[in-house]
């Protein structure tokens, strides 16, 4: 069985709904501060590392006056957010992400992955320039 299979019948088990991607599992939220907040689950090639990955808007669309704070922010939230970290991936896209390597995830593990990085997408609105 697949990480990512393996993972779509723990988020059954936790009644998490989820629609199924190529190769990637998506889950739409509604939380104080979004109405539909996008959240996927993917894993590397070799299926060692799960992702739970929330994208939000470029980078550089953030005014460059406050880009840079923006970075700082996210950098402190990321020491204070439990087991979730700010980024910027490659594509230069912000992006809320959760990472493990425990490839026996339990649904209580599975289901606080998932409450974390949406818990900090909340706080990533309130910190990002509006």
């Amino acid at each position: 069985m697949s990480i990512i299979e393996h993972i779509a019948s723990l988020l059954d088990q936790v009644d998490i709904k989820y629609e199924r991607e190529s190769g990637a599992l998506m889950m739409r939220w509604k939380t104080d501060h979004f109405e539909d907040l996008k959240i996927k689950v993917i894993s590397n090639k070799d299926e060692t590392w799960a992702y739970i990955v929330a994208p939000f808007t470029n980078f550089y669309q953030v005014e460059e006056a406050k880009r840079m704070k923006l970075a700082y922010d996210m950098l402190k939230e990321s020491w204070k957010a439990n087991g979730v970290k700010y980024a910027i991936d490659e594509d230069d896209d912000i992006i809320v992400i959760a990472e493990t390597n425990d490839t026996d995830l339990t649904p209580d593990e599975i289901r606080t992955l998932v409450g974390h990085v949406v818990h900090a997408c909340d706080t990533l609105w309130e910190i990002y320039p509006g």
